[in-house]
This record gives C-alpha cells, sequence and structure tokens, in this order.
C-alpha cells in the first residue's frame, strides 16, 4: 500500500517533553529530599543530578524510537525501546482527536497530538510532539478519508476520478459555531461548580502523605493552635456556640473554593468555542494550554444533561457527551471531548441536543413513571445505612463525657429531622423520575435537587440487563441497565423500580435495535 506522507519521526524538541513527562513523576520525591536533607547536600545533588540524566536519556530514546506512516485509509505506529510494537490503526476506528498546546509547546513551535479510539486500554497514538503543520496533515488527511467515507457511491466515480485538490475543496465547508463561552458565563461556571475542591483536595493529599511539609509553613504550629483552641472554647461554651463556630469556618470554606473555582473555570474554558463541520464537532478551550479536541457526532454513546440547585438558580445546565475514547484509561492525562457545554442556557442545550439527536424535543416527550413502589423501596435503601450512622452518632453524643451535656438530646432531634428528610427526598425523586422514547433515543430523567436527563440511542446499547431480586419478583418491579461501547467505569444508562412490564418491553426494544439486521 503506498503512503500518503513518507514515515517521520517526531520533531526534534520532542525528547524535552518526553522527559518532562517521565520527570514529573518523581518530581516531588526529588523536592522532598532535596529540602528535607539539607545536611547531606553533596550526595542529595549527585541523586537528584543523576536521576535527570537518565530522565533526559529516557525521553531522548523513546523519541527516538517513535516513528509514524500516514496510508491511504491507516495510519502506521512504531514505538518501544526494548520491546518494539508497530500499531495498525485504520482511519475509522479513530472516534477522537485532540490536540494539546501549552506555553512551552507554544514557545517552540510543536503540538501534541492524540487519537483515540473506543478499544479500551490506552490512546491508539499519543504523538509527544510534532510540527504544527504536520499535525493539520495528519487532520485533513482523516477528514478527507471520512468524506470519502460518506459520500453517496456513484458508478461513474471509478471512471473520472475526483483529483484531490477537488477533492478537499469539496470537503472544506465552513465550520458552524454551535457554542461560545464569555468571561460572564465563566464566572457563573465557576460559582456553579466544585472545582475548586480539586485543589483542596490534590493539597490535603500531598500534606497528609508529607507532613513534614508543614513544618516549612510559616506559622503553621501558632495557627493549628489557635484553631484548636477555639474549637475548645466553643465545645465548653455549649453545642450551639460550637454549631455557629463550624458554620462560620464552613463559610469561609465555601467562599475559598468557589474563588478557586472560578479561577479554575477561566483558566480551563477560557475561549471556549463549539464547532460542526460535517460529522465532526471541535472544541477549543484553555488560557495557558490551550486545547483542541473533536469527535465524530455519529460515536457518540450518550448525552448527559445536568441541572443543579446552582444552575436552576442562574438559568443555566450543563451538557455532557459520552464517546468510546472518552473513558479510556490511561497513565498519560489526555484530553478529551467530555463536554459540549459546561455551561449554556436550557434554550442553548435543547438546540446543542437536536445537533446531534435530531428531532428529539425533551419539552414534548411522553413520560412514563415508575412503579408507585418505587418511593418506599428508594426511602428504605437510605435508612439500609442511614439509620446505623444515626444511632451510632447519638450513642456517642449521649456517652462521651467531653461534649456538652445537650449534645445528645440535639442529637437525637437532628437524627429525627434527617429521618424525615429522607423519606420527603425519596418521595421526591419518585415523582420526578421518568423515562420517555422518541425519534430512537431513551431518556431516563432522576434526580432531586440535581436533576439529570440521560439520553441514549437506542443503537448505541452494547449490553442489556434485566434485574430481578426476590423484592422485585414480590412486588412486580424490575430494574434495567445498558451499557454502551467503551463505557466500562458506569452503566449507559441504569432504571430501577420500573413496572415489569415496561421493563420487559423497553429491554425488548434495546435489544432488538442493537441487534444488527441479518
Amino acid at each position: 500500500m503506498n503512503a500518503v506522507l513518507p514515515a517521520r519521526r517526531l520533531h526534534p524538541w520532542s525528547w524535552l517533553f518526553h522527559a518532562a513527562g517521565a520527570l514529573k513523576e518523581i518530581a516531588l520525591p526529588l523536592l522532598i529530599l532535596v529540602v528535607l536533607r539539607r545536611e547531606q547536600e553533596l550526595l542529595v545533588s549527585g541523586l537528584a543530578g543523576a536521576a535527570v540524566v537518565i530522565v533526559c536519556a529516557y525521553g531522548w530514546l523513546r523519541a527516538r524510537s517513535f516513528r509514524y506512516e500516514v496510508l491511504a485509509d491507516e495510519i502506521v505506529i512504531r514505538e518501544g525501546i526494548f520491546t518494539r510494537e508497530s500499531r495498525h490503526v485504520p482511519f475509522t476506528r479513530i472516534q477522537s482527536v485532540s490536540e494539546r498546546r501549552g506555553l512551552m509547546h507554544r514557545f517552540i513551535d510543536v503540538t501534541e497530538l492524540v487519537l483515540e479510539s473506543g478499544s479500551g486500554g490506552r490512546a491508539e497514538a499519543v504523538m509527544r510532539v510534532l510540527y504544527p503543520r504536520e499535525a493539520a496533515r495528519l487532520a485533513e488527511q482523516l477528514r478527507l478519508h471520512r468524506a470519502a467515507q460518506a459520500a453517496p457511491a456513484d458508478p461513474g466515480a471509478a471512471a473520472h476520478p475526483v483529483p484531490p485538490g477537488e477533492a478537499a475543496a469539496a470537503s472544506g465547508q465552513a465550520a458552524d459555531v454551535l457554542l461560545t463561552l464569555p468571561t460572564a458565563e465563566l464566572l457563573k461556571l465557576g460559582l456553579i461548580s466544585n472545582r475548586g475542591f480539586l485543589v483542596v483536595a490534590m493539597v490535603a493529599g500531598v500534606v497528609s502523605q508529607n507532613a513534614e511539609i508543614l513544618e516549612l509553613v510559616p506559622g503553621a504550629d501558632r495557627l493549628a493552635e489557635t484553631v484548636e483552641a477555639g474549637m475548645g472554647e466553643a465545645a465548653a461554651a455549649g453545642v450551639f456556640q460550637l454549631a455557629a463556630w463550624l458554620l462560620a469556618l464552613l463559610a469561609f470554606a465555601l467562599v475559598f473554593v468557589r474563588v478557586l473555582s472560578i479561577g479554575h473555570a477561566v483558566f480551563t474554558q477560557h475561549g471556549f468555542m463549539l464547532t460542526r463541520r460535517g460529522d465532526r464537532l471541535r472544541v477549543q478551550r484553555g488560557l495557558a494550554t490551550r486545547i483542541d479536541v473533536s469527535g465524530r457526532v455519529g460515536a457518540i454513546q450518550r448525552l448527559v444533561l445536568e441541572r443543579t440547585l446552582l444552575h436552576r438558580l442562574f438559568g443555566r445546565c450543563s451538557l455532557r457527551v459520552d464517546l468510546p475514547a472518552a473513558v479510556v484509561t490511561s497513565t498519560e492525562p489526555v484530553p478529551r471531548l467530555d463536554h459540549l457545554a459546561p455551561i449554556a442556557s436550557p434554550a442553548q442545550a435543547q438546540a446543542l441536543i437536536q445537533a446531534c439527536l435530531p428531532g428529539l424535543d425533551l419539552q414534548a416527550l411522553q413520560w412514563r413513571p415508575l412503579h408507585p413502589g418505587a418511593a418506599r423501596r428508594r426511602w428504605a435503601r437510605t435508612l439500609l445505612w442511614l439509620l446505623p450512622v444515626l444511632i451510632a452518632c447519638t450513642l456517642l453524643a449521649w456517652w462521651l463525657p467531653t461534649l456538652p451535656a445537650d449534645t445528645g438530646p440535639a442529637m437525637l432531634a437532628l437524627s429525627a429531622v434527617l429521618v424525615a428528610a429522607s423519606g420527603w427526598h425519596a418521595r421526591c425523586w419518585a415523582t420526578w423520575a421518568a423515562y420517555a422514547v422518541d425519534h430512537g433515543v431513551v431518556v431516563w430523567r432522576s434526580g432531586v435537587l440535581t436533576r439529570r436527563w440521560v439520553l441514549l440511542p437506542e443503537g448505541r446499547a452494547q449490553a442489556v440487563m434485566l434485574r430481578r431480586s426476590p423484592t422485585d419478583r414480590r412486588a412486580g418491579t424490575a430494574g434495567l441497565s445498558a451499557d454502551a461501547m467503551g463505557m466500562t467505569l458506569s452503566r449507559a444508562l441504569e432504571v430501577p423500580w420500573l413496572a415489569e412490564s415496561d421493563a420487559v418491553a423497553l429491554h425488548a426494544r434495546l435489544w432488538r435495535a442493537s441487534t444488527p439486521a441479518r
């Protein structure tokens, strides 16, 4: 088979990025070793220098061993230092193409290209790094192949082939802009999301594993003593003073986390633009690191529309998409097309759903409710873990001598409120939960404070399971689950406590749609 692009190596500076990726794995241990072992400066410096040299040598060998060749309908990847590996990746298998350009990438004028399919495991190809023109040629070759596959069959095409230049012009229609996010929307996204917890969790994880770091923070001891003394004084004053102190601390934490969330939203989603060209969706976003990811509309496994309490307060929602490559596990973080709209108005979300699933209107669906006993079953499942926790906390509140005397009665009253609230939550959940089928799409809605709509095209179900426990058989109910291609971390669809006749009918419908015609 003739090569469209001959076998090539990566960019000459590619070794630097391979070395940087390996250095990230040992950067924190090296930093702690250098800081905490200052009395052995010569030995530590030698170990750190040797580690850097080994990492650089590894990066150079890894980059030199990587070659790629673009053929007419596939790309061939050859890589490996000691174990050589050769992979043939047909263009038809490639579901997602992503491009990442950080500050160093832009300084050297290079880009990182990732090709993924729904086969599971790692990405099909992580090209770290390429000239931008080489990445553009690969993306163009993939687009031309998609256009040729989608073109209608013409008996005279073989006798009158289209020149490559004309084919490129025919497939080069302008991209349609589906959604952009101005700065005001990013500020709302930061207030709605909880991404600030990622920073807090990362810092807490590092500190918990390396408590010695706290000794290097100025005033850390005095701050810990002040917090401990304040909690002791509040506890001695009474349970209500302690609750007020904890509420004030919680309010400060919430404000701090929201500020971090706003920074995360602006940093990661700056310049967000969703476009569509033919069958491909493309998202560009990022401030310091510019992310460019794309995926096929025909490869969408499901859409998830979500509206939290804060979303509804701001009149917004989010729309997530699952592609076969979107849940591929990898040791290297790679950007993926996961959100069509991190934040959008309901009208914008409906327009995006129409673009991906033509004809589907969420407002006009005929919803079918769950079994009448769903609320009781939901409450019983919650009480299985809630009651033991409340009983244990109430006993501790009565028996611990260090707590104020009024802690026990307050905990007992709080337990009664929580049990009643769980019953109300179960009833509201069962009242809202329902499913509908329209235009070949199964839609499942659920939630109370956070409401979710899961949209699964019938033909995307790879496996369909009908579950009947002994309780289900007595109550005349059944649960239905469906898996989609590449989604190994969670079920694509999970509908509990359906009436048995509805569950059997929906199971048969999904099974027929997923079974290829003979």
